[in-house]
Formats: C-alpha cells, sequence, structure tokens
C-alpha cells in the first residue's frame, strides 16, 4: 500500500517495525514496575570526558554511563535477577546491556537493540568503540542477523505474538540472548535538553538517561553552575525488592546526593593510556 494524499491530510502505511513496538508494549502491561527519578551531578565525569578527548579520541558520555551502569550492577547482582518458568531466581555473572540503536529502512527507521556484552568487565573506551562500530554500520550488530525471524514473527496472530514476548521473561537465558540482562535507553542519543522518560518494562531493571540541566548549585561552600543528569530506574517488583536497589548506586554516589565523583570517574573511565 502506498501514501495516499487527500485534501487536508495523509494517509501512510503504517511501518512493520512498529507493530513489534506495540507488542511489546502490551506485553510489558502484565509487569509491575516501580520507578525512580533522581538526579546525578556529572560535572565531574563530563569535565574528564573532555580533557580526555583533548588527549586522545573522545569517549562518548553514554559508553561511559553504560560502564557505570554496569559496575553498580555487578557490585549488586540480584538487581539483574529472572524468574524462570520454575519461580526461581536466576542470577547472571555477567551484565550484558541492552541499548537501542536506530535503524534506517526502506518506509522508515525503528530502534533495536544491540546488547553489550559483559560491560561490568570492559574499559569504557572499549564499550565506546563498540558503540561507534554500530552507529556506523548497524549491521555489526548480531542483533540484525535477527531480521528475518522478526518478520516471521510478525505473521503470528497478534495475541500469541504478545504471549510469546511475555513468555519472554520467564525464560532467562533467551532474555539475556535477544535483549541482555539490563537495559539502557539514552534519550540524549537522539534529541538534546533536560527531562526524564519512563520506557517499556522489557528488563527486570532499565535506566532511561534523560537530558542533562544546567543550574546553580551549592558545592564546596560556594554557589557554582553544575550539570545534573537525569535519571530513571525502573524495576521489576515481582523480583526485586526496594532494599536491593536502595543499595545500588552509580560510583561515587554520597549519601544526599546522586552524585559521580573524581575518583568514580576515573575509576570507570580507566587509566590513563
Amino acid at each position: 500500500m502506498n501514501s495516499a494524499e487527500h485534501d487536508g491530510f495523509q494517509v501512510r502505511p503504517f511501518f512493520w517495525a512498529r507493530r513489534l513496538v506495540v507488542d511489546t508494549g502490551r506485553a510489558a502491561r502484565h509487569r509491575h514496575p516501580i520507578h525512580g527519578l533522581f538526579e546525578a551531578d556529572v560535572t565531574v565525569a563530563r569535565r574528564l570526558l573532555r580533557a580526555r578527548g583533548q588527549q586522545r579520541a573522545r569517549l562518548s558520555f553514554t559508553a561511559f554511563l553504560v560502564g557505570c551502569i554496569a559496575a553498580a550492577v555487578d557490585a549488586e547482582p540480584a538487581i539483574h535477577a529472572y524468574h524462570d518458568l520454575r519461580g526461581r531466581l536466576v542470577i547472571f555473572d555477567d551484565v550484558d546491556v541492552g541499548i537501542p540503536m536506530e535503524l534506517r529502512v526502506p518506509g522508515g527507521s525503528f530502534a533495536f537493540t544491540h546488547v553489550i556484552r559483559r560491560a561490568d568487565k570492559r574499559s569504557i573506551a572499549d564499550i565506546h568503540r563498540e558503540i561507534r562500530l554500530v552507529q556506523a554500520d548497524p549491521h555489526n550488530s548480531p542483533s540484525l542477523r535477527l531480521a528475518d525471524k522478526a518478520r516471521a514473527y510478525l505473521m503470528l496472530p497478534p495475541p500469541l505474538r504478545t504471549a510469546l514476548l511475555g513468555l519472554l521473561h520467564r525464560l532467562p537465558h533467551r532474555q539475556r540472548a535477544l535483549a541482555g540482562t539490563v537495559g539502557v535507553t539514552a534519550v540524549g542519543m537522539f534529541a538534546d535538553g533536560a527531562g526524564w522518560g519512563i520506557g517499556f518494562q522489557l528488563h527486570t531493571l532499565s535506566v532511561v538517561i534523560g537530558g542533562i540541566a544546567k543550574r546553580p548549585s551549592l558545592h564546596a561552600g560556594r554557589l557554582v553552575e553544575r550539570e545534573f543528569l537525569q535519571l530513571t530506574v525502573s524495576v521489576d517488583h515481582d523480583v526485586v525488592d526496594g532494599a536491593p536497589v536502595a543499595r545500588t548506586k552509580l560510583p561515587g554516589h554520597r549519601s544526599g546526593t546522586s552524585g559521580v565523583s573524581r575518583s568514580s570517574s576515573s575509576r570507570c573511565l580507566g587509566p590513563p593510556r
């Protein structure tokens, strides 16, 4: 079906890939997420990234945050556990982070999930290189090898598709293979500006990286301009209680703040090379 022009409006075919998003939303309705919206002072982290960029290839802020989130999950692995069909908890040793990457195809574009494997054990530079490689050519992602299977899946009746996606959450090893153990959506990859976002609950732990706001803040006894990153942390309350989530902090978190300190930023970035 082609687009049609009418008096005052257009009629276009519904892009086939959007049906995957619709199915995902329907499946996510059966989970019971809790959401936490907070801010992190990332002034020092961004300053260190800019300083490294003057000496060598600049590292992306998204890669830095993926590495820090993976390190935080590694310190409290229960927050990326999954229930299997027998009601047991499966907790993986490695933190595999699924992030959305944009793919342009005839008829439109959509975000597919690329999984960064063992993100908790890799350097930020290594994560950065992988993200850039997939951004340059999405076909470098193993996820795109499933494109033919996705089209075959869309030929199934909608209720069956929704049931299959819902079942994925109870098949931990399949979930990990297709979407990773932790979901990180970086809104800043697609748009600028401050703000929070709440997405579908596809993982036990999902983090939406929002925008960055500059505003005055009392720091070391002086009123100075600082950069604050908005973060939304969502967890599946069927799997995780509040205590493990409360214990999970980005490196450099201090009581009463959600900061990323110079020492923690250096630890995530790794030693200078």
